[in-house]
């Protein structure tokens, strides 16, 4: 990618997965081209609303650890505001980040969007991980032997996902020519998928020849 493109992988927690959805763990990071800049943003946020039993045991948070550690929904949406610049967010399962968890909240807060919709990394995922049996982010770390961390808290999530890209996308999109982030983004929703693949593949086959 080139290198003076500036992009933010997301990911949330939240407090389920039915109507209003709140987001409970807010984490970001910026990206340069293919490289991490400064230190990942995170934060908790504190809604004041019961959590379910079934999604403090996906990510561990309580009404009570969430009173304690978390800040207002508000604040935190700005300061993410300020952390993402305008820029592309880019999220394993954009669809239920952006679209049923962030662009609702914002409205319900009554806050401007931050930064502008990017492309899913899941999307990305079942056109570039050629032999993994799913394309779900804990077996994608387990498939390509990623850092071991706890799965479901949004700063881990969000370091998988820039660790797929340093050590396994960025090689095959680039042998494919797919070297901006639009030719990216235009490639995660390519169909059909199984074409996709045959670029990858071809790819990784033409480069394995040269290489002879």
């Amino acid at each position: 990618m080139n290198s003076g493109t500036r992009w933010v992988i997301i990911d949330t927690e939240t407090d389920g997965l039915i109507a209003p959805i709140h987001v409970v763990e807010l984490c970001g990071q910026l990206m340069e081209g293919w490289h991490p800049v400064g230190v990942p943003f995170r934060m908790l946020l504190d809604h004041d609303i019961p959590i379910p039993s079934g999604a403090t045991a996906v990510h561990g948070y309580t009404r009570q650890y969430l009173k304690q550690h978390g800040r207002n929904p508000r604040f935190v949406h700005s300061a993410f505001r300020e952390y993402s610049q305008g820029y592309p967010l880019v999220a394993h399962n954009l669809n239920f980040d952006w679209d049923r968890c962030l662009v609702p909240e914002w409205a319900r807060l009554g806050l401007a969007p931050s930064g502008q919709r990017g492309f899913c990394t899941l999307m990305l995922a079942r056109r570039l991980a050629l032999n993994a049996s799913s394309h779900r982010l804990d077996d994608l770390k387990s498939h390509f032997k990623l850092s071991k961390s706890r799965s479901h808290q949004a700063q881990n999530d969000v370091l998988t996902v820039v660790e797929l890209f340093q050590t396994i996308y960025r090689s095959r999109l680039e042998l494919a020519g797919l070297h901006t982030f639009d030719s990216i983004k235009a490639f995660s929703i390519r169909t059909p998928i199984a074409r996709c693949v045959e670029i990858i593949r071809g790819a990784n086959e033409t480069n394995k020849r040269e290489q002879r």
